[in-house]
C-alpha cells in the first residue's frame, strides 16, 4: 500500500464495477486528443471488432472516437475526438 498524490491518482485508469473489460476501461478513461493502440492480444472478442465497439460506445454516450486498423494488422489505433 502506498500513498498517492492527486497527479498520480489521476493517471490511474479506473474500471467500472461488474463485468467490464480492460479495453472498455481504457476507452472510457481517455481524454480528448489521446491515442491508444489496442493490440490483437488485448482484444479477445471474436464477434465484434474495436471499431464496432467504439461505434456502440458513441451511441450510448457523448464520447466520439476514431478507430482504425493498423497497416500491419497488429491492432487498432484509437483516438478520442471529443
Amino acid at each position: 500500500m502506498k500513498k498517492l498524490t492527486a497527479e498520480e491518482a489521476a493517471q490511474i485508469s479506473i474500471k467500472e464495477h461488474g463485468r467490464s473489460s480492460y479495453a472498455r476501461a481504457m476507452l472510457l478513461n481517455m481524454k480528448p486528443g489521446e491515442f491508444i493502440l489496442l493490440e490483437n492480444k488485448d482484444w479477445k472478442w471474436k464477434t465484434q471488432s474495436p471499431v464496432t465497439y467504439c461505434r456502440g460506445l458513441e451511441k450510448h454516450s457523448k464520447l466520439k472516437y476514431e478507430c482504425n486498423r493498423t497497416a500491419d494488422a497488429s491492432g487498432w489505433l484509437v483516438k478520442r475526438v471529443s
